[in-house]
């Protein structure tokens, strides 16, 4: 008989060349400490999620706050700027507030606030736009399925359906939002 674990990733490509991903594995206790020294060759952190199929869930709710985190942050970012704030000292401050989050922090969306992520090289690799609608739309099926009500995802799914209409921007990087909202 074969017993199978499934496992899936979160960080995107800067934290997967520097082995910093983390993985979320469903399956067997067995299985999971079989596996888990590979694992620990690619990522910071190998997380055991319980039953097969645990770790999808975590991945996608993952995402799907992840989705929503980036919409909040281009709006947000978008908006200051739009104040006359000073895009870098506006994400400096936002960093160290109660407002702190990875989207702001660690990928900002807007070019020239952080080196090294999409947004800097005009929103070229990372985490395609068109994926994270695609898990949007896979959080929403698991809500749907399950009776949950999910405002903010839903919101994100149908922000980032619109985004998609735009072919050009459905193949960057989900941080493309803070473009397109800035271009409203």
């Amino acid at each position: 008989a074969v017993v199978s674990t499934q496992s899936t990733g979160s960080g995107g490509v800067v934290a997967a060349e520097n082995g910093a991903l983390t993985f979320m594995v469903g399956g067997s206790e067995e299985k999971f400490t079989e596996v888990k020294s590979y694992l620990d060759l690619m990522g910071a952190n190998v997380i055991y999620c319980g039953d097969n199929g645990n770790g999808l869930v975590v991945k996608l709710c993952n995402n799907m706050m992840l989705g929503a985190s980036m919409v909040a942050a281009a709006e947000t970012l978008n908006l200051g700027i739009r104040m006359g704030m000073d895009s870098q000292l506006l994400s400096d401050i936002l960093s160290k507030s109660t407002a702190r989050c990875w989207s702001i922090d660690t990928y900002n969306p807007v070019p020239g606030v952080l080196p090294g992520v999409p947004s800097a090289r005009d929103y070229e690799g990372g985490f395609g736009a068109a994926l994270m609608l695609k898990d949007l739309g896979l959080a929403q099926g698991m809500a749907d399925a399950s009776n949950t009500t999910t405002l903010m995802g839903s919101l994100a799914k149908k922000i980032y359906e619109e985004l998609c209409e735009n072919n050009e921007l459905a193949g960057k990087d989900f941080g493309v939002i803070f473009k397109d909202l800035s271009s409203k």
